[in-house]
């Protein structure tokens, strides 16, 4: 048998096998039980074979032949719905994990400047927590692989610092000692659990306020919530601000467990419903932690999905006063559908609705492109108005269980809205920190000074009472701006120098100590918190 016959013959199985896997996708996408859509759905099983032999056959350039059928997958299922997709095998593990809230690896945050890797922090409660290593240490080999100056993605080097639980890896870094030339040190670590936390941050904000950051929804969230709540309510909290701003969702159940926590018992949190799928009612359950109390809850332009069934249930139930920007509108569940090479599919398979019988997501009706376009140009006529204005796209008034109207179709429209910030003063410090610069010094103080600031302060909250960021840090700041085609502003300096210099320590005690450096310091420009703790 010649190669070029036994390529081609190669090529048309992995086409049989492409082919194969459209028609079962297909098959879960419409299948039915009518003669009718039976005869349709075989004619596009012979439609899509025929296609793909004739691309093998007779197109101009070799083709790979993984990467069609992965384009091919994604295109379908984007025909759908915005959010119906293909997840690779490497996607669908990363899904996986960040429902899971936790992975198997070394407890490092790394960060990448230039051709080479550094250790960003240190994490807490990680494998690598008192193995010596240092935030600013500079990567060299992993396991006897060279990593540094070669520009490799993150991923890689990540990959080889991942693995099975009570493994052992062996880290080379170099470290800016006291002598002209870098020590080199090697430090072997036996991995474990590392948890990706979705309550990165909880504290109380004055006497009787709490606050609570959700960043996403994995399986460990109700119970990091629970324990947050907790320890607010013992520190005599009254009042909980509930932060789900940038939260693009996750798991609906922990959604609804976590409504449950704040919504009386036997109060509706949600229904879901499809054309394959009868309705389905969530319920709180008795035992809820802070049923009673004041809540506020932030959202913006970033929270999504499970966010908004949170504040949506939230808001129907005359639960909590909902304070922010408009959010995303995204009102479709997807269930995942494991393939047998690892990859999946997440399909639509149902609505969710409020309480009070909204569908929050936007049309899409126009095309997956329009549908993004469209929520684009609500951040830019939101971000430029004076008085921003909330366009209903259903004009279908809902009532939540006092009474208020309210209304769905694209998103869930806060209670108080919150303009974005205009100020002319901030044009420099805007500048210095979408450039990245504002990060990039901070980091430097780490690299250059580590060992001497963990020595010189206990935890967390002695660097924010004790620290001052010094003026030398600022004049490195300015003049990398400078550097970088930024002129110095003076006027704009010294109008923002407060939030140049929260921000610097912010990031320096970050890498030091982590959360809980950072949050309350910055949580102290937050203009949208300032702003919602007006009127609780």
């Amino acid at each position: 048998m010649t190669p070029e016959r036994k390529s081609t013959q190669i090529g048309n199985f992995v086409l049989i096998l492409i082919a194969m896997v459209l028609g079962v996708l297909i098959g879960l996408m419409f299948a039915s039980h009518s003669r009718q859509d039976a005869y349709q759905h075989s004619l596009l099983q012979g439609k899509m074979a025929e296609v793909l032999d004739l691309v093998e056959t007779e197109y101009v350039d070799p083709i790979d032949a993984d990467s069609l059928s992965e384009s091919l997958l994604s295109v379908m299922l984007s025909k759908l719905d915005p959010h119906s997709s293909y997840l690779s095998a490497v996607a669908a593990a990363e899904s996986d994990e960040k429902l899971r809230g936790n992975f198997e690896g070394v407890g490092l945050l790394l960060r990448a400047e230039g051709d080479s890797t550094y250790i960003g922090q240190v994490m807490a409660d990680g494998p690598s927590a008192g193995s010596g290593l240092l935030p600013g240490d500079l990567i060299v080999s992993v396991d006897g692989y060279r990593v540094c100056g070669r520009n490799l993605p993150a991923d890689s080097i990540v990959a080889r610092l991942r693995g099975p639980r009570r493994s052992q890896v062996a880290i080379e870094v170099y470290r800016q000692c006291a002598s002209p030339a870098p020590c080199q040190l090697t430090f072997t670590i036996r991995r474990g659990v590392v948890n990706h936390l979705t309550v990165p941050y909880s504290g109380m904000l004055d006497d009787t306020t709490g606050y609570l950051l959700l960043t996403s929804f994995a399986s460990t969230s109700h119970s990091e919530f629970r324990s947050a709540l907790r320890s607010l309510l013992s520190q005599g909290m009254k009042h909980l601000v509930l932060d789900l701003r940038g939260n693009g969702g996750g798991s609906l159940n922990a959604a609804t467990d976590i409504a449950g926590e704040l919504l009386p018992a036997g109060s509706l949190i949600v229904y879901i419903q499809g054309a394959h799928h009868a309705r389905q009612n969530s319920y709180s359950y008795p035992g809820g932690l802070f049923t009673r109390g004041g809540l506020t809850v932030l959202i913006d332009e970033g929270s999504a999905s499970a966010s908004e069934v949170l504040a949506g249930a939230l808001q129907d139930n005359d639960r909590a006063l909902i304070v922010g920007r408009r959010t995303f509108g995204k009102g479709l569940v997807q269930r995942e559908f494991p393939l047998e090479d690892g990859s999946s599919v997440m399909l639509t398979t149902a609505r969710y609705y409020t309480p009070s019988g909204r569908s929050i997501q936007r049309p899409y009706s126009a095309g997956t492109d329009e549908y993004y376009r469209d929520y684009i140009n609500q951040l830019i006529e939101e971000s430029y108005a004076d008085n921003p204005t909330l366009h209903v796209t259903d004009s279908t008034p809902y009532h939540t269980v006092g009474g208020r109207v309210v209304y769905g179709g694209g998103g869930i429209f806060p209670d108080r809205l919150i303009a974005y910030r205009r100020d002319s003063s901030l044009v420099y410090y805007n500048r210095l920190a979408s450039a990245g610069l504002i990060t990039r010094t901070a980091f430097a103080e780490v690299r250059l000074h580590a060992d001497a600031l963990l020595r010189r302060y206990a935890d967390a909250d002695d660097f924010r009472r004790r620290y001052t960021v010094p003026d030398s840090t600022i004049a490195r700041l300015t003049a990398l701006g400078q550097q970088r085609g930024i002129p110095l502003d003076p006027k704009g300096l010294n109008a923002q120098r407060r939030l140049i210099t929260t921000m610097l320590k912010a990031y320096i005690g970050d890498h030091l100590f982590g959360h809980d450096a950072f949050y309350p310091l910055i949580l102290r420009e937050d203009n949208d918190l300032m702003q919602a703790m007006q009127k609780k």
